[in-house]
């Protein structure tokens, strides 16, 4: 009966380590780690940087954003490569594809939460061989907002 319950217990723990990620069980896991680096940009500071950028270069854009959150790792193969195999399992419920890209090694994925004709939420994941990264944007932009940041860059 003890093996029973234990290979039970095992399964279960098993199955709850192998489930799906959320973009905050993402943050939360890797933050901490060894060569990565997590920022997170609240309201407040966004609402400071908005004052600093000129209006053609994307400030409307910069004060409908209530929040970013980056998290960047570099020059740890390990880590990297766990972080790969947790975004792998990244729960999509809820969200668009805007982009999905494989080439050379190097993945790519946006990812929109939307309300309406409001995108209320991005993620970004971007897969390098050496190098990984997530960003989180949260706020209340649409299509056309993130059109005028695009051209603005160019």
């Amino acid at each position: 009966m003890r093996k029973i319950i234990f290979a039970i217990v095992c399964t279960v723990i098993f199955t709850m380590s192998m489930s799906a990620q959320t973009v905050d069980d993402l943050f939360k896991e890797f933050r901490d780690k060894e060569n990565v680096e997590c920022m997170e940009i609240p309201k407040a500071m966004m609402s400071m940087a908005s004052g600093m950028v000129n209006k053609e270069k994307g400030n409307d854009l910069i004060k409908k954003i209530d929040h970013i959150r980056v998290l960047s790792i570099e020059n740890n193969d390990a880590v990297c490569k766990k972080f790969k195999a947790r975004a792998a399992n990244l729960n999509k419920k809820g969200y668009e594809t805007m982009v999905n890209s494989n080439e050379d090694n190097e993945k790519t994925l946006i990812l929109v939460k939307t309300k309406g004709d409001n995108i209320t939420e991005m993620v970004i994941l971007s897969l390098e061989p050496s190098e990984c990264s997530l960003v989180q944007l949260k706020g209340k932009f649409n299509s056309n907002d993130m059109k005028g940041l695009l051209t603005s860059f160019k």
